[in-house]
């Protein structure tokens, strides 16, 4: 069975028009459910990174305690740098979602306009 055949649900050899609203349909659940999957992703990845700043110096310390002197100072040295990057992770995250939520509203307050 080909695609054609599966979107020809009344098998009369011609997509009509109540099929490809089906098929449109079909395709923006799709889509809301992927948008969906990916900010929960993001958001994972953003927690996991935020924790991981919080975190850190309670593992240097921990090293420390625990006598393990060189690796305390050898995660010490890698300190500036992880959290310079968690730090650019989730700026990104929150930059990101200011501007598509400034962008949605501008597109929501057009879509409104337009209406009137």
């Amino acid at each position: 069975m080909t695609e054609f055949d599966k979107a020809d649900t009344n098998g009369n050899g011609v997509i009509e028009r109540a099929e490809w609203n089906k098929i449109a349909l079909e395709d923006r659940r799709l889509e809301m459910i992927d948008r969906d999957l990916k900010r929960n992703a993001e958001r994972r990845f953003t927690g996991f990174a935020l924790m991981g700043m919080l975190i850190y110096p309670f593992i240097i310390l921990l090293a420390s305690v625990l006598g393990f002197d060189k690796a305390a100072s050898l995660i010490t040295d890698i300190a500036s740098v992880y959290v310079i990057a968690a730090s650019g992770v989730v700026a990104a995250f929150m930059g990101f979602n200011a501007y598509s939520a400034k962008a949605e509203t501008k597109k929501t307050t057009m879509q409104m306009e337009s209406d009137q």
